[in-house]
């Protein structure tokens, strides 16, 4: 397999929601905010949960272990080969393993309203007896509309495999010497668990108040590039400015440098998630790359593995 790193940046409109809020003072569960408290955010660590969950739902028995408990069996775990580890061992102080998918927060793009949904919450305290008391708490959940720009970088190449130093010995001792592979799984099964990675980003969803709200972050603008070298270049690609348009100079160089260095960019559109739709499509196809819908850049993603 020649495709050593797939980047994908997009875009996700989320309508009213909380997807990674956190609990504030009294019983409000507070968004989580940034640009001095004008625009949501997303985790990459709550993104990341998400992923791993929707693979572990399409991909019966592939995850064999939580990430609080490692099992560090990365030729047949796909939690511990693609969400890596840090497994604690008496007396050698345990191994690591770096993840090969680098997931960047969800930045919220537009300054927009903040609203609270009001929630009542009820219990009851048995006494003993069979007499109960009745607890009951208001809570207020922060809620928000906006367009969220994620991205992933995957390094296909380092997927399924684990390789160690080698340390010298004799006069050159404790020196490294070299690298070697202790693990590969070969390119078909690196192919595969590429292909589930893929799938799930299409399929994203599994955040907080899911249940109620019933949004997800998966992808309705897509900028996705295939490299031949690892690197993370291109994850602002898709950055809005405040009134929701894709900055369009922003969009122009990367296409420049992605044909300058030989990558396979494939773009993917939805309607209605940005306000300059028509200039953005023209300027795609000013640089010879064709507006395609989103099912169809992770079709051609996976044609290429």
């Amino acid at each position: 397999m020649n495709i050593k790193c797939i980047t994908i940046t997009w875009l996700a409109k989320a309508d009213l929601s909380s997807l990674n809020s956190g609990q504030g003072s009294g019983n409000i569960n507070e968004l989580k905010l940034y640009s001095y408290g004008t625009k949501p955010y997303v985790s990459g660590q709550s993104l990341r949960t998400a992923l791993f969950q929707t693979m572990d739902r399409m991909n019966e028995g592939v995850i064999k272990c939580i990430s609080e408990a490692p099992c560090g069996d990365v030729e047949n775990c796909w939690a511990c080969d693609l969400r890596g580890y840090l497994k604690p061992e008496e007396g050698t102080g345990g191994t690591r393993r770096w993840s090969p998918l680098k997931v960047s927060p969800a930045l919220g793009q537009l300054p927009t309203e903040i609203v609270s949904d009001l929630l009542t919450r009820h219990s009851y305290i048995d006494k003993g007896e069979d007499k109960k008391s009745k607890d009951q708490r208001i809570a207020h959940v922060q809620l928000t509309e906006n367009v969220y720009r994620a991205g992933i970088v995957i390094d296909v190449a380092n997927i399924g495999r684990v390789i160690e130093p080698i340390i010298g010995s004799g006069k050159k001792k404790n020196s490294m010497e070299g690298w070697k592979e202790v693990i590969d799984i070969g390119d078909e099964e690196r192919r595969v668990r590429t292909i589930a990675v893929l799938d799930s980003i299409f399929n994203l969803s599994g955040f907080a108040k899911q249940a109620r709200a019933a949004t997800s972050l998966a992808p309705q603008l897509v900028f996705a590039s295939i490299k031949d070298t690892y690197n993370q270049r291109g994850l602002n690609v898709l950055e809005m400015d405040d009134d929701g348009n894709v900055k369009l100079d922003v969009l122009e160089s990367a296409l420049y440098e992605s044909k300058a260095l030989g990558d396979e960019v494939f773009i993917g559109f939805t309607p209605g998630i940005i306000e300059n739709e028509e200039a953005f499509k023209e300027v795609v196809e000013k640089n010879g790359k064709e507006v395609l819908p989103v099912v169809e850049v992770f079709n051609r993603l996976k044609a290429q593995l």
